[in-house]
């Protein structure tokens, strides 16, 4: 009787018919001090040199190859607002300027083409440009929209209406969304997926009702969603299961239903290609197209990783902080929750059709974020089911519908299920959006300090060479980060080693300088502690080649000032030892030398040692 008196108590509310409007400005609401906190560093900054005037930027931030030569115009800012790398002049720029370290492998891509969304930060900078806090509203209206449409799709689908009320507020108070709702250059996740919402909302009065404007607005959507991040064909996954499981028609007409769909979704990806966007040479981000079995492996490895942190467990991110040798047991938990996850969803997915529908939208949808590190904000297309499955559990166990399993076993791991979701998704997911906005902080914190080489006066006339990175990844958004701050940006950026490991530095010559791992390979990282940054810097700077890409000892790469040769590799055809001849003296005064004191946690002048004198580098443990 108490159970039921609480139930009473919690549906009248979750069954409020202007709940999707009020969930939507409690959704802003709650994302409200994002307003103060200006420009993040790092993507933010980027985006910005390259939507402001070419007048409002240094010259030699073009120089570097981050910032395009119309830099503010639409058409640029359609086209490159998110590319790294698309052509072989760019990667030579920034190669060449030492934003992509010697060792990134020659045929790197990395370029996104997020056309809608891009238009909407030009916008901004033709409204209001030097209002971080408007532009910040900008995006929280769309989280706005987000929640409200979410709300919508659940009501429309689920009854009854409080289980429906029960999946929105779960999904209104998931940590997850919390970052794509607040960080100005994530845009493109909210901006998605109110276009692929309404493209499922749209498609099921199309299913229901046979409404050809419904049909239309639907793949309309669909394009939309996919102009907006390449993440959106995550919604296709909602459309085949709705195809599958909930359409009522013969099964000739839903598979005609998918059929524009998919060419919307092939055409859609034959211009993103011929266009040359995509990715490759990267352990950071697998593109399925080019390169589908290695797809295959990440799947294998990251899709029990994510699923885990959207039903309860850590964020997916920890995986990627965690050392080598935790990371199978971290796999195999996963595995071992959601199998148990699955006994105690069974009884209901045999004998409801909706909660089938659910599961196989967020099965299919999680093999879409796959393709690049496990990270909760890319969770927000998979939580739509999720929360959808979830919501109809509990509900199912406190209204007490119907016996969902005979087996006392059963049910007591049912209600510890149910008890476990309800604290980890409303009572710990409120607290969590505070730590998650907290822990975001402080690794931007720790991101930012390895960014910070200090005022450096004269380096506008100087070869910055710093000794051992503990994080090259960061490097790559030093320039537009002095910039915003008003610093001189460096003559080139010299990255000779990651400091992931102790180094031997040994002076060769007036010009010369050796690097040796003191143990491994001079990229690979020493394994200490259970979990720490360094495993992330580590994870980062695999973004820059592919770990299938050997070097050899011989190979050469030559940038000015300098020439890079491998020495020794070891079994990996990782290098060991690299030479590195400069075509001035190592002392002469064009040379800044930087070197990262992990105790201190800063970067420090380095005194190069005399000719045939070496020196030690520890590194973070």
């Amino acid at each position: 009787m108490k159970a039921q008196r609480i139930l009473t108590t919690v549906r009248k509310p979750l069954e409020y018919r202007h709940l999707p409007v009020v969930f939507a400005v409690i959704a802003f609401a709650l994302s409200v001090p994002a307003l103060w906190r200006g420009w993040e560093s790092m993507d933010d900054l980027r985006h910005r040199a390259k939507l402001v005037e070419p007048s409002s930027l240094p010259p030699r931030l073009h120089d570097t190859g981050l910032v395009p030569e119309n830099s503010g115009k639409l058409f640029t800012i359609l086209s490159d607002l998110h590319t790294v790398v698309r052509t072989g002049s760019t990667f030579e720029k920034l190669r060449d300027y030492g934003l992509l370290p010697w060792w990134t492998q020659q045929d790197y891509l990395s370029s996104q083409w997020r056309p809608a969304d891009s238009f909407t930060h030009w916008l901004d900078y033709r409204l209001f440009p030097d209002s971080a806090a408007l532009i910040h509203v900008h995006s929280l209206l769309w989280f706005s929209a987000v929640i409200l449409l979410v709300t919508s799709l659940y009501r429309q689908l689920m009854k009854p209406y409080w289980v429906a009320g029960l999946a929105a507020l779960l999904y209104l108070l998931d940590d997850s969304n919390s970052v794509p709702a607040t960080w100005i250059c994530n845009r493109h996740l909210p901006i998605s997926l109110v276009l692929a919402i309404s493209c499922l909302l749209a498609y099921h009065r199309w299913r229901t009702t046979n409404s050809p404007a419904a049909a239309v607005v639907s793949h309309l959507c669909l394009l939309g969603s996919l102009l907006a991040t390449e993440g959106a064909v995550a919604i296709f996954a909602y459309l085949f299961a709705y195809a599958v499981i909930v359409d009522r028609g013969s099964w000739l007409r839903r598979a005609l239903s998918l059929v524009p769909a998919v060419l919307i979704i092939v055409l859609w990806r034959i211009v993103y290609s011929a266009l040359g966007h995509g990715a490759y040479g990267s352990a950071f981000i697998i593109d399925p197209a080019r390169e589908p079995l290695r797809y295959a492996g990440a799947v294998l490895e990251r899709a029990p990783i994510l699923l885990f942190a959207q039903w309860g467990g850590p964020p997916s991110a920890t995986f990627s902080f965690a050392r080598d040798s935790l990371r199978t047991p971290l796999w195999l938990s996963a595995v071992v929750f959601l199998i148990l996850v699955l006994i105690v969803l069974w009884p209901l997915l045999r004998r409801n059709r909706l909660a089938r529908f659910w599961l196989m939208a967020m099965l299919l949808s999680t093999l879409t974020i796959c393709a690049t590190l496990p990270m909760n904000r890319n969770l927000l297309f998979v939580a739509i089911g999720a929360f959808g499955l979830m919501a109809q559990f509990i509900g199912s166990l406190w209204a007490k519908e119907e016996p969902l399993a005979k087996m006392r076993l059963w049910r007591v791991l049912a209600w510890v299920f149910c008890i476990y979701f309800l604290l980890a998704h409303v009572l710990f997911a409120t607290v969590g959006r505070v730590a998650t906005q907290q822990m975001v902080k402080f690794s931007r914190k720790e991101f930012d300090s390895t960014t910070q080489v200090g005022e450096l006066h004269g380096v506008e006339n100087q070869d910055l060479i710093i000794v051992n990175a503990p994080n090259p990844f960061s490097l790559f958004y030093l320039p537009t980060y002095r910039a915003h701050n008003r610093q001189s940006l460096p003559r080139t950026i010299r990255t000779l080693a990651p400091g992931f490991r102790p180094i031997e530095v040994i002076r060769t010559g007036e010009k010369t300088i050796l690097l040796r791992a003191k143990s491994g390979n001079l990229l690979s990282c020493r394994q200490r502690h259970d979990f720490h940054f360094v495993y992330l810097y580590r994870t980062f700077n695999n973004g820059f080649r592919d770990d299938r890409s050997p070097m050899h000892a011989g190979d050469k790469v030559v940038l000015p000032p300098l020439t890079v040769e491998v020495v020794d590799v070891d079994s990996n055809n990782r290098p060991t030892e690299v030479l590195f001849s400069f075509v001035v003296s190592l002392d002469d005064p064009s040379l800044r030398w930087l070197v990262w004191d992990w105790d201190k946690e800063l970067y420090t002048p380095f005194l190069v040692p005399a000719i045939g004198q070496k020196c030690e580098l520890v590194g973070p443990f």
